[in-house]
C-alpha cells in the first residue's frame, strides 16, 4: 500500500488526490491466478484470473484490458 492509500472497504481503495479531492478506486479483488491449459490438457506457460463478481476471465496482467459482463459492478 503506498503513502496515498488507506485502507479499503469492499475492493474500493480510497486515494487521496494531490489536489485534496478523493479517487475511488472500484476494481475487483481478482480471483485467481490459475494455470491456463491448452486442449491437451498441457499448461500453457500462460495464467489467468477471474473477476469475482461475473467470472469473465483475463490474462494475469491484463486486468485492465478486461470486458466485463452487463450488469458487472466493476464495468
Amino acid at each position: 500500500m503506498s503513502t496515498n492509500e488507506t485502507e479499503s472497504q469492499d475492493s474500493t481503495a480510497i486515494i487521496e488526490a494531490p489536489d485534496d479531492g478523493v479517487i475511488l478506486d472500484d476494481s475487483p479483488d481478482w480471483v485467481g491466478p490459475f494455470t491456463e491449459y491448452d486442449r491437451y490438457g498441457e499448461p500453457t506457460g500462460a495464467s489467468y484470473v477471474r473477476c469475482p463478481a461475473c467470472g469473465v476471465e483475463v490474462l494475469d496482467g491484463e486486468e485492465q484490458h478486461a470486458s466485463h459482463r452487463p450488469a458487472c459492478r466493476f464495468d
